[in-house]
């Protein structure tokens, strides 16, 4: 076989690491480490894929090992994360300090769900599972380096609950999000992934490492507006 077949997997499996660091770091309350593998995991999922479909070598294999990889680097990384959260700043007590690994499972519920699925190429069905740690890993480092009232609100026991509910059940959803892939050369087929590069650029200037979270919400945002669009247009 070519050795261009087993580069695409090779990559998974450098995000499959970084999401294991990520999660002992996050264990030992090395939160940046941890964040900073987390975002590295993500890069490198990017890139399997995007080698897979320059090099021509999409499969079932890569796909599945692409899910398992994630369940750990966007599922068990994150939620640890959110663990050591709640463990330092006291945020739940006794066995509910666990309901953080909610995330772990509802991101394996997702994932499987994704592989079951054709019609999710072009767009998501409910958040995907890097966007999702994304947006967890913004907080935890927020959480991390300050100390203000929106540190107070995010560490508030029925905040931190519904944070986990909606990143949870937001997963699962049937919300049609549109996917962040350049899958062509084309101005008019990327418009909705270029507004949402750009504003993303800004959310990050303005609130850098929070903007992260705003990002995600902005993805949302984006997602539903053009869902709207397209309803309007077809009618």
């Amino acid at each position: 076989m070519k050795i261009k077949n087993f580069i695409p997997s090779f990559i998974t499996s450098l995000n499959l690491f970084c999401g294991c660091i990520a999660t002992v770091f996050a264990f030992q309350g090395e939160v940046k480490y941890a964040v900073i593998l987390i975002i590295i995991a993500a890069i490198l999922d990017f890139l399997d894929g995007f080698s897979a479909r320059m090099l021509k070598t999409v499969s079932n294999f890569g796909k599945q090992l692409d899910s398992l990889a994630d369940i750990i680097s966007f599922g068990m990384a994150p939620a640890t994360l959110m663990y050591n959260l709640v463990v330092n700043h006291s945020v739940f007590s006794g066995i509910w300090s666990f309901s953080t690994f909610l995330i772990v499972i509802f991101a394996a519920l997702r994932l499987a769900k994704y592989n079951i699925d054709s019609n999710q190429t072009n767009e998501f069905s409910g958040l995907p599972t890097p966007a999702m740690a994304i947006f967890i890993l913004s907080i935890a480092w927020y959480v991390d380096t300050e100390n203000n009232c929106v540190t107070q609100l995010i560490c508030n026991k029925y905040f931190f609950a519904g944070l986990i509910i909606f990143v949870s059940v937001l997963m699962v959803s049937k919300i049609k999000l549109f996917s962040l892939k350049f899958k062509e050369f084309s101005f008019k087929k990327n418009i909705w992934q270029i507004i949402f590069l750009i504003l993303s650029i800004v959310l990050l200037i303005i609130f850098k490492i929070i903007g992260i979270a705003f990002i995600i919400i902005l993805y949302l945002a984006l997602s539903l507006l053009k869902n709207m669009f397209n309803k309007n247009k077809i009618e």
